[in-house]
């Protein structure tokens, strides 16, 4: 008995001195560090929320971007650094931004005069220095930023399609033009409204998304000027004294649609005419 004894002693000791081997080995290993210490006058500087991450430029516009740069504490003017992680050779981007006293929101200016079209540039942006970026708090935005730009011309995709009315209206032929290397679309001058009729097309569903205007609900999209003013743009179709004083489109994949497939499309409009009349009137789009 006293042997059974000192051998479950000497087993317990055993395990004891095991336990107490892992638990040292666990704490000599350990090699957390703490993250790199803020400043306790910290301006927590970051790029706003609301900036584009992939940036699609139209190729006769300026070949640049503005990123805009918000910072929490705005007491004083300064120079704030920008560290660049990585960028294409063509992009030439500021290593800083500048704020005045009191000022919360700045810009810096992206620019790319000898970039190519429909081709991608990308880059990555940090807030320089424990000074200026905070990581621990929530901002409006992040310290560090990833975009890409790409400058696109437009080219025509669907030349010479037939747009007809269902009544009033005679029917007419215009070219459909893509900005090459987007699914963005684009019917200038519509209905000599003077104002580009700009959507995006959804391959797989053929869904029109509309570019702009204002849209007051999921179906229905107005070519107003803009979703702040909605101010209606008048339409004058070719061939016809009546006008269509404001119309709003109605959306869906079986209302406005264009199909690339069967070549065939539909914009659903509701139009408000000049001689008082009103309602529904799809204006169906077939080419060869």
């Amino acid at each position: 008995m006293n042997n059974l004894m000192k051998t479950i002693k000497n087993i317990i000791y055993l395990l004891t001195g095991l336990i107490g081997f892992g638990f040292t080995g666990c704490n000599d290993d350990d090699s957390y560090e703490p993250g790199p210490q803020t400043s306790p006058n910290c301006m927590q500087v970051y790029f706003l929320s609301t900036n584009e991450a992939s940036k699609v430029i139209d190729a006769s516009e300026e070949y640049a971007i503005t990123l805009k740069i918000g910072r929490e504490q705005t007491a004083s003017a300064a120079s704030v650094p920008i560290k660049i992680l990585s960028q294409d050779e063509v992009l030439s981007i500021p290593t800083k931004v500048e704020f005045t006293a009191g000022q919360s929101i700045s810009t810096i200016k992206i620019s790319f005069p000898n970039a190519a079209t429909a081709t991608p540039y990308s880059y990555r942006l940090e807030i320089d220095g424990s000074e200026y970026a905070d990581p621990y708090s929530i901002l409006d935005g992040a310290s560090k930023f990833t975009g890409s730009v790409l400058v696109a011309s437009w080219e025509v995709a669907i030349k010479e399609a037939t747009f007809k009315f269902g009544s009033i209206f005679p029917a007419f032929k215009q070219d459909i033009l893509q900005m090459e290397g987007t699914n963005k679309y684009k019917i200038t001058n519509y209905l000599n409204s003077g104002t580009d009729f700009i959507f995006t097309l959804d391959a797989t569903t053929n869904v029109i998304t509309p570019a702009g205007g204002y849209q007051s609900s999921a179906t229905a999209w107005y070519f107003y000027n803009n979703d702040t003013e909605k101010i209606p743009i008048p339409c004058y179709p070719t061939g016809s004294e009546i006008s269509i004083n404001s119309f709003y489109l109605y959306l869906g994949a079986s209302y406005t649609y264009l199909n690339l497939k069967t070549k065939k499309g539909r914009l659903y409009h509701y139009n408000f005419n000049s001689d008082e009349t009103k309602g529904y009137n799809a204006l169906d789009i077939s080419w060869e």
